[in-house]
């Protein structure tokens, strides 16, 4: 029996290609990248699931055996106001690491890694048959980078066997805590130019403003490409965690919003496969009494399998949590009706939004501009009778 008899193929022609349906090949193609793709899970069931992206038209169940959470060989960004719990979920999600005796290497640009708390979460996560939480936290690889210079000469030029084959996770807290000293806002960049004693021209300080960018953009693709080949079995293995701060943008916003501080960069847009936004708002709280809403932790996923999530689901994409000694802890309903809730805050994932359609969704309908003529009573409230004559002496005082 030769090979094409053994396949089933008749021996006359050998030339034969099998075709097979599109629509076949789509759910194979799918479902093997989904199931193959390694994860790291954040300790929260739900926000694991919320940061997936389902599988498109998953007849098969493949959905089901996913691995979900934080992507292996992408970077993910959590951005977000101080005291919303950025650094919490980064911890909890290196603790996770950490149980499964996985290495995490930490990387702090701004206040140190609170340790305290990282073992607290390494005991409440110990199974009977796991080792002691002192000897897993020997796998916590904790690097301090107190200047942009320091971040970007061990992202650019890291030393050797750096990150380790067995890293699984790396987190940057945060990303642009270096920025702001040499980079402070454009306007007053222009305006200390302006006032010092040398001379420059406008594309110098063209240049100078627009330097932030350029660092921005080269430190973007370092960190996406540390993720794709970093880790053991031939790169891709470790995911990219970075936190990033927001502040307040007036100009050229419908209202007071609050963008990241590290954004605005056609590379970094591209680069960041993940993105979350945690805040506080208004939760379903047992404490308050039946019906009641309380304070509480909120993250919105806005970009999951590198495009952007159109609509705001409550359960799907907007994970309401908690803080507490042990971890973190999911709550059933994260944000009340809009009809019970108060203004909510604004956040803007990308500041590549369009002013001025944001500005043209605030203007009225013309069917919505009341008309004085057609309304029944108008008349009659200032003694306008139709068919009554007013004296013009009365008018007069006369």
């Amino acid at each position: 029996m030769n090979r094409l008899d053994f396949l089933g193929l008749p021996s006359q022609d050998p030339n034969r290609v099998i075709s097979f349906p599109a629509s076949q090949s789509l759910h194979a193609s799918t479902a093997s990248a989904a199931l193959g793709n390694k994860t790291v899970s954040t300790g929260l069931p739900q926000l694991d699931e919320a940061v997936t992206p389902p599988i498109e038209d998953d007849l098969q169940g493949f959905g089901d055996l996913q691995s979900k959470g934080l992507p292996c060989g992408h970077v993910t960004e959590i951005f977000g106001p101080p005291g919303a719990g950025k650094t919490a979920i980064a911890l909890h999600t290196a603790a996770t690491a950490l149980a499964k005796g996985e290495t995490v290497v930490w990387i702090d640009t701004g206040p140190p890694l609170p340790r305290r708390q990282l073992n607290r979460l390494l005991a409440a996560q110990q199974q009977p048959n796991q080792s002691d939480p002192s000897i897993q936290a020997k796998n916590l690889i904790h690097i301090h980078t107190p200047t942009l210079p320091h971040l970007l000469s061990l992202i650019h030029h890291p030393p050797p066997n750096f990150p380790p084959p067995s890293t699984t996770l790396l987190v940057v807290d945060s990303i642009s805590a270096p920025f702001p000293p040499y980079f402070p806002n454009p306007s007053d960049q222009r305006a200390a130019l302006s006032a010092s004693s040398q001379v420059h021209d406008k594309a110098h300080i063209q240049w100078l403003v627009n330097r932030k960018w350029n660092v921005l953009s080269d430190l973007a693709t370092q960190l996406a490409k540390l993720a794709s080949t970093a880790g053991g079995g031939g790169g891709g293995n470790m995911a990219v965690l970075v936190t990033n701060q927001t502040h307040t943008r007036i100009r050229g916003q419908v209202r007071a919003t609050l963008c990241p501080v590290v954004a605005g960069s056609a590379a970094w847009e591209s680069c960041v496969f993940t993105r979350m936004v945690v805040y506080q708002d208004f939760v379903k709280s047992e404490g308050e009494g039946e019906g009641g809403w309380g304070k509480g932790r909120v993250v919105e996923v806005m970009k999951r399998g590198g495009r952007v999530v159109r609509g705001r689901v409550v359960g799907d994409t907007v994970v309401g949590f908690g803080v507490s000694e042990d971890g973190l802890y999911a709550l059933d309903t994260p944000s009340p009706p809009q009809a019970e809730r108060p203004e909510q805050i604004v956040v803007e994932a990308s500041s590549t939004q369009n002013p001025e359609a944001s500005a043209s969704q605030r203007k009225r309908k013309a069917e919505e501009i009341a008309d004085s003529q057609d309304e029944e009573d108008s008349e009659g409230e200032f003694g306008w009778i139709q068919g009554e004559e007013v004296d013009a002496g009365s008018l007069d005082g006369n």
